[in-house]
C-alpha cells in the first residue's frame, strides 16, 4: 500500500519533520482510510495537490519495497 508520508518524502526529496513541518492525519470515513496533509509548514515549497502526490505512487511503492527489503 502506498504511504502518504513516502509520497511526501519523494515530493520534497528528503524526509521532513513530520511533527512540525508536515502534519498528516488519517480520518476513517465509512470504514475507509482517508489520509491527508493536515498542516504544511515547509518554507519555500508549495503544498502538493492530491494529483501531484498520486503521480508519485510508483516511486513511493519502490521506496516502501526497499525499506521492507532492508528490514
Amino acid at each position: 500500500m502506498i504511504n502518504l508520508k513516502e509520497k511526501i518524502e519523494i515530493y520534497l526529496g528528503r524526509k521532513p519533520d513530520f511533527e512540525n513541518e508536515v502534519i498528516t492525519q488519517n480520518d476513517m470515513i465509512g470504514g475507509v482510510s482517508n489520509p491527508y496533509i493536515k498542516e504544511w509548514n515547509v518554507e519555500g515549497v508549495d503544498k502538493p495537490t492530491d494529483a501531484q502526490l498520486d503521480a508519485l505512487s510508483s516511486q513511493a511503492t519502490t521506496l516502501e519495497n526497499n525499506a521492507i527489503a532492508v528490514a
